[in-house]
């Protein structure tokens, strides 16, 4: 028992580093603002969820966003940002996901629908001002209607298709996963 508490442990951790890692692989969507961009760190939290389950894919994302905020960013807004939307949409995954392809697609399309309402109010409400309070720019502060409806809908929507998309390739990279390493993380399908 102790073991697999370790293996557990050091796998958490390492997910948490290695998303770090590939949330660095950054793609700018054309035609959106520069800082909306989509990133590869999502591939390491649904082999997580794959493995591990729902619980510890959780501690992942926070691990990896209070990495990125300590190591990276050292501003709140962009790692709060990320993890509202990694726990909204594995939340969506989860709820509605049970290995079946049609089920992950519908999970998927609800977690897109999710993240764009949620991250459009809290770009509305919260984040946008305090990141222009925080930076020291009228603009964004006085544009933050223009921004979500422009910006942070379109990019979501593009975000949430892009998510589905690694999920499939994450699953791949699972099923490929030698069973030697799996039968270490016995948990309850996602």
């Amino acid at each position: 028992m102790k073991n697999n508490s370790v293996h557990t442990t050091v796998l958490t951790a390492l997910m948490a580093v290695l998303s770090l890692i590939l949330s660095q692989v950054k793609m700018a969507v054309p035609g959106l603002p520069p800082f909306l961009t989509l990133d590869l760190g999502f591939i390491p939290l649904f082999l997580a969820l794959l493995i591990m389950g729902y619980k510890h894919t959780l501690v992942v994302a926070l691990l990896k966003n209070l990495l990125h905020f300590a190591l990276i960013s050292h501003e709140p807004t962009g790692s709060l940002a990320l993890l509202i939307v990694e726990f909204v949409f594995i939340t969506c995954i989860v709820k509605v996901y049970k290995a079946s392809t049609k089920k992950f697609l519908i999970g998927g399309l609800i977690g897109t629908l999710a993240i764009t309402l949620v991250m459009s109010l809290m770009n509305y409400f919260v984040l946008l001002p305090m990141y222009g309070y925080i930076v020291n720019l009228a603009d964004i502060v006085n544009n933050v209607k223009t921004i979500v409806a422009y910006g942070i809908i379109p990019f979501n929507l593009i975000k949430g298709a892009f998510l589905i998309l690694l999920f499939f390739i994450s699953k791949k990279v699972y099923q490929n996963l030698p069973n030697s390493l799996l039968v270490k993380f016995k948990k309850q399908n996602p």
